[in-house]
Parts: C-alpha cells; structure tokens; sequence
C-alpha cells in the first residue's frame, strides 16, 4: 500500500497558483504527482483529493464539484453557512497580515505574516475547497451563483472566512447575488478596502443584507480606512491586537469556558482600549454564533454598530 502523502507548503502554493491562472495542464500534472506519491483509495488523504479535484478540471469543470461550495453544517464555533477561497491568492489588500515587515512585497516566498487562514492547509480537503472555490471565482460564476440560490432561505452566510474579494467585477457579483437573496443574512470581512471605495464611488448600491467587518492587517492608508467607516454596508473595524503567547498556545484559550480564557479576552480589551481610546470596543470570544445576548454575533449586530472588536494574536 502507498503511503500517505506529504505536501509541504510550497508545493501546495505551487498547486494553488496553477489553479488560479488556469494553467490546467500544469495543475493536472501537478495534482497526478501528489497522487503518484499516496493512496488515491484512502479517504482523507492529499492523493484522494487530488485525483477528485483533477478528474473535474479534466471534464473541464462539468458535472458535480468535488467539494461542496459552502460549508452548511456549521461548528460550535461557526454555526453558519460559510463560504471561503484561497488566502493570500485572494486577498489584494493583505499587508502585515500575510507579508510581516515586507508588507509591500508581491513575492509568495516572503508570506511571513500572522494569517490564521494557513492553518486549514495541514487538512487536504480544506485546501482543494478553498482552491476549487477560487477557480470559480475566475472559471465558473455560474456554478458558484447557482450553490449560492441554493441556500435555503432565513439563513446567516459568512463570506470569506478564508480568502478576500479579489477584484471589483468579483465584489460587484457577489453584491448582485446577495440583493437577489434579502431572505438571507450575509456578512463578512475585508481588507480589500479600495475595491468597496471603487464601487462607492460610482454610485454603486450596496445591498441592505451585507454587513461589511472591514479588517485589521491592511496594505491601505488611515485616510482610506476612514473612508470604509463611513460605508452605508459597515458595521466597524475587526483587529489583531497583540497578546501573550500563552492565550494563543495554551488549552485555556481554546476551552471557551475555561476562566483563562476570560483572561484572555481581559488582555485583549486592555489592548483594544490602549488602541482606539475613545472607542467602545469588545474581545471576540471565538464562537460566532452566540458571542453576545439573544443568540446574536457581534460582527453582525446592528446593536454593535462602530464597536472596535478584536482578536489576539501572539507577541
């Protein structure tokens, strides 16, 4: 029996970047090495979902995607359909959060920052969704509009939980497809800020529906920043605020319950308030779907209207 496969990050950006250029005879070689080296019969394993991704490519992207578009059931943590597409590919506002101190650079060998989105590539399935889910973007806007009529109605959408609007036409669609559905509640993040302040500047309608987080880590100006605030879609800012590196390693912070945990989000108001004195501000506890009173989210409450929520990230 073949051995499990073993893809490295560079591999898998090597992979990613094949799929996102439509460079489909690359991808495909790419994907039958990753499948020559493991057990295409295994489930959950790189070479199973590589021969899944590389035989639809191959059909050229006809019949049942391999891996669902959104994410219906949920977690404890993110109760919501929730949808997601490459990181670092997909995000044109990314600064410190993906480059660290080469904020300015575009060379995918220097993302050194603090991205939690990597995380989800030590799972196969993860990354093959978020690559799948980018080529169509690029490749399959009507398969992609098509899942999203899908969605049955009165439900909550996160968009991008990992990923970012890549460019106007794709902010623009999404928009469109948001407005057809006022059934639903959608909302997300961003550090695309010039491609919201692109389409506000035409004019453009933003649909009632969307609640816009626009987010910390940011290539963009202060000024620019300003500018997303005054958004008729924003709810406020999401930030990254330094904290000690136990809350981030340590089991109490993951255990939401655990009183260090309480801790933590104490470290993390005191950091909010030395930043953005002035401001009322509130620390993410980490479960999306009932962080504040009434079984309601913060990041889409209009009860939270301009309140600075942060995270932590390690010092």
């Amino acid at each position: 029996m073949k051995t499990k496969t073993k893809v490295n990050r560079a591999l898998a950006l090597q992979v990613a970047s094949h799929g996102v250029a439509g460079e489909f005879d690359k991808l495909c070689l790419a994907l039958l090495d990753i499948e020559s080296a493991g057990d295409v019969d295994k489930r959950g394993t790189w070479a199973y979902f590589a021969r899944r991704l590389r035989a639809w490519v191959e059909s050229g992207m006809t019949g049942a995607v391999p891996f669902s578009i959104f994410a219906a059931k949920g977690n404890k943590k993110l109760p919501f359909f929730a949808w997601s597409s490459l990181p670092g590919f997909d995000c044109p506002g990314a600064g410190a959060c993906l480059f660290g101190d080469r904020a300015e650079t575009k060379d995918k060998s220097h993302w050194k920052g603090w991205c939690y989105s990597f995380r989800a590539w030590r799972y196969p399935a993860a990354f093959f969704r978020q690559l799948q889910n980018s080529m169509l973007l690029r490749f399959g806007n009507e398969i992609l509009a098509n899942a999203f009529k899908q969605i049955p109605s009165d439900k909550t959408v996160r968009l991008y939980v990992d990923g970012d609007f890549h460019d106007v036409e794709t902010l623009r669609n999404w928009m469109e497809l948001i407005r057809e559905r006022p059934d639903l509640r959608v909302y997300g993040y961003s550090k695309s800020w010039h491609l919201f302040l692109a389409l506000d500047a035409i004019g453009y309608a933003f649909p009632d529906n969307y609640v816009l987080n626009f987010s910390s880590g940011s290539k963009h100006s202060d000024a620019m920043r300003k500018a997303m605030g005054k958004l008729s879609i924003t709810r406020g800012e999401f930030v990254a605020v330094p904290v000690a590196r136990k809350w981030i390693d340590s089991k109490a912070y993951q255990d939401k319950a655990n009183a260090g945990s309480r801790e933590y989000r104490s470290e993390v108001l005191q950091r909010l308030r030395e930043a953005y004195k002035g401001f009322k501000v509130f620390a993410c506890p980490g479960n999306c779907g009932n962080c504040i009173p009434n079984g309601k989210h913060a990041c889409g409450a209009s009860v939270m209207q301009d309140v600075v929520i942060g995270i932590g990230i390690h010092a």
